[in-house]
């Protein structure tokens, strides 16, 4: 996926998310994602926090954050609402809502080839 794409796939994935739509594959890739030992729960605060400490290598590595080390492995509490994979560091809620976004270990399935629903927000 180009950086192009990739971007226009995060942002249309956080406005899905920011006005509540859901395309009919998102509900089972967050149950996926909820199973995986790979995801991890962690504030605005303490991601924001994780991507200014790894700064230029988020910077050089923007298509390639699965190259950088994982995301710490923390519970949900009160205060970490937000799931994200430790592997490709998205933001879960909003990439799941994103035909073309895959899972980096291959779990989610293209259950909604042809969803007439998933178009680009930025095609619009």
């Amino acid at each position: 996926m180009s950086c192009c794409n990739k971007v226009k796939n995060i942002v249309t994935g956080y406005v899905k998310y920011a006005t509540g739509r859901k395309s009919k594959f998102t509900p089972d890739r967050i149950r996926t994602c909820h199973k995986c030992n790979e995801q991890t729960w962690m504030s605005t605060v303490e991601y924001v926090s994780w991507l200014t400490k790894n700064g230029i290598k988020v910077l050089k590595n923007f298509t390639e954050l699965e190259k950088l080390s994982k995301l710490p492995k923390q519970e949900q509490t009160k205060g970490r609402r937000n799931l994200y994979c430790r592997l490709c560091k998205c933001f879960l809620p909003g990439k799941a809502r994103v035909e073309d976004m895959k899972c980096p270990l291959g779990k989610w399935q293209r259950e909604n080839k042809g969803d007439k629903n998933d178009s680009s927000i930025l095609d619009k």
